[in-house]
């Protein structure tokens, strides 16, 4: 057996607690990258996706070719975004979860592609514009106990 004691259990250093709403759109709003979940085939599928937050909903680029696009219109899907900081052990987690589906108002679109300001990071042609239409929002933040 070992000689650490331990007895106040493991994480008890921590803290953690739910995010408000409105801090979760906050650093969904300011960071931009995050990972797409959804079902394809019968399968989960997470994607890493650039994003923009646009009257209350989710908008990102993606393939008209691509598993997102042949599984779209969809509910049950989930966008999550997170920043950690290893060295304080300390970090946040921000999930988006509701439906998504496929952009097709031409001036919707055009609206879209006046805001996004980066390129998808995938590569080939991404001019699918996805809208996820949020039905729940969660976060929690996890930091060393003072």
């Amino acid at each position: 057996m070992s000689d650490l004691n331990v007895s106040y259990g493991l994480g008890a250093r921590h803290e953690d607690h739910e995010l408000a709403e409105e801090r979760c759109w906050a650093l969904l709003g300011a960071s931009g990258v995050g990972r797409f979940g959804f079902v394809h085939e019968g399968r989960v599928a997470v994607y890493p996706v650039g994003y923009i937050v646009l009257h209350g909903s989710i908008f990102f680029r993606t393939s008209r070719e691509g598993s997102i696009a042949k599984s779209l219109p969809q509910a049950g899907v989930s966008i999550q975004t997170d920043s950690t900081q290893p060295s304080v052990q300390a970090g946040w987690s921000v999930l988006i979860s509701g439906e998504a589906e496929v952009v097709e108002d031409s001036e919707e679109l055009t609206r879209l592609h006046g805001h996004m300001e980066n390129e998808p990071w995938a590569g080939g042609i991404r001019d699918l514009f996805v809208r996820l239409v949020p039905q729940h929002v969660s976060g929690r933040q996890v930091y060393l106990a003072k």
